[in-house]
């Protein structure tokens, strides 16, 4: 079975898509076939790979196209993408109203999850939001990653992720787990960042994984379409990120 990762936070712009698809990346690199699935309207992760957007999660949830008719080659070794756009928040709306069940998205996407499916991850990245979609995903997920920028409130968005997995946990009999909290944009510099990283140590403790780093080569990442590990392999940000995939997989193992 392929292990599902769901990179939550109900606020935006903590670098979930960064995360997302530096992690999926890396993770192909590594040899690992995985999906990347993009739930967010925003469609960043097509964005993110130089790729156009689509609208293949509109498409599979809501037009019954088959899983094969709108996943998408990224161009890199081992790496597929289903695309999203923002016809993904029409699906949510439509979703909602239809009353689907909370188990609709791991349903449809089991043919991407099961044995002999070729994929042996599946990473989601979600809108910044609580609800819906986004515990659509969760409950698709064997485990949440909850990237959080390092400025003060911040904590309040990974207690809002956390609030809803244990809600899934206790009324829905989710089984899945928390991997972690990955600080993001950290700056030991500023006061703000050092504050925040031990606010989060503090409430979360060993469920704080090493921050990510404030890097200018992750914006350049973003312009150009292409991952970090493909504009500068050798940067701290590729390193940090090449540290979370091999977390990851150990976490796995």
């Amino acid at each position: 079975m392929a292990i599902a990762i769901a990179i939550c936070n109900w606020k935006g712009g903590v670098a979930k898509t960064t995360t997302a698809v530096s992690l999926g990346h890396g993770l192909a690199l590594s040899g690992h076939r995985v999906l990347l699935v993009d739930m967010d309207p925003q469609g960043h992760c097509s964005k993110a790979l130089g790729l156009d957007q689509e609208a293949g999660v509109f498409n599979l949830l809501v037009n019954d196209s088959s899983l094969e008719m709108v996943l998408r080659p990224t161009g890199r070794e081992h790496l597929t993408i289903l695309p999203g756009d923002k016809r993904t928040s029409s699906a949510h709306y439509l979703m909602n109203l239809e009353r689907q069940p909370l188990s609709r998205v791991a349903e449809i996407l089991q043919p991407a999850t099961k044995n002999g499916s070729g994929f042996e991850y599946v990473i989601f990245d979600t809108a910044p939001s609580v609800g819906g979609l986004q515990d659509q995903a969760i409950w698709a997920s064997d485990m949440v990653l909850i990237p959080c920028a390092c400025d003060f409130l911040s904590a309040d968005g990974v207690q809002q992720i956390i609030d809803s997995m244990e809600f899934l946990v206790q009324h829905h009999h989710w089984e899945g787990y928390l991997m972690g909290v990955l600080p993001t944009f950290y700056d030991e510099v500023t006061t703000e960042s050092q504050a925040t990283l031990h606010e989060l140590q503090e409430q979360f403790r060993d469920r704080v994984l090493m921050p990510i780093h404030r890097a200018t080569v992750l914006r350049q990442c973003a312009a150009e379409g292409r991952t970090v590990f493909e504009v500068d392999s050798k940067s701290r940000a590729a390193a940090e990120y090449s540290a979370l995939v091999h977390y990851v997989m150990e976490k796995i193992r």
